[in-house]
């Protein structure tokens, strides 16, 4: 079957690229994932936990996940530079928590649903996963907190006593974080 007769929509989160990939990912994290193949709905004919989980595999091991993200991110950076209405799965548009469906132009990304779908419940399905990724919430101000479980972890295994931050923040924690990385290796040489 030709790739072009295949159409997916998926609302879904980071969490579904690590939970296959990364030891102590929890399983589980809910999404919607609809599969049309010359215009028919055809979902109902697949086990979609399997789509999900197996899809992620395909990519070759070895491949670092910024690789993914890098042309992700050059695909959607060409959409919306030379108008090409690119439907695609793109995480955050418009700063909304996790992905969409979208499309792509110089008007910039708009989210696309199948009708049956709607945006709220979209959201509050990629806010569920976050906090199997880590995240308990995002509050309206930027604020990310940390999920008591990882805030626990990050903690106990590492000193790095942070439960909430500011995106303006990102740089000197992600800083921090590292060098307690370096300390943890160094102590276990």
């Amino acid at each position: 079957m030709p790739r072009a007769s295949v159409e997916t929509y998926q609302v879904c989160h980071h969490q579904h690229w690590v939970y296959p990939r990364a030891a102590g990912s929890l399983p589980g994290a809910p999404y919607l994932l609809k599969i049309l193949i010359d215009n028919q709905d055809v979902t109902s004919q697949f086990d979609t936990d399997k789509v999900m989980f197996d899809s992620v595999k395909l990519y070759p091991a070895g491949l670092p996940f910024t690789s993914v993200s890098a042309s992700s991110t050059l695909k959607n950076l060409c959409a919306l530079l030379f108008d090409q209405g690119l439907r695609t799965h793109s995480p955050g548009p418009n700063g909304l928590p996790g992905g969409y469906p979208v499309r792509l132009s110089a008007k910039g990304a708009e989210v696309v649903l199948p009708p049956e779908w709607s945006l709220d419940e979209a959201i509050k399905i990629n806010e569920r996963a976050a906090q199997m990724d880590s995240i308990e919430e995002i509050k309206d101000d930027g604020t990310v907190v940390f999920a008591d479980y990882t805030y626990n972890i990050m903690k106990e295994s590492l000193g790095f006593d942070c439960k909430s931050f500011v995106p303006e923040d990102s740089e000197s924690l992600a800083r921090e974080q590292m060098a307690r990385f370096k300390e943890l290796i160094e102590k276990y040489k």
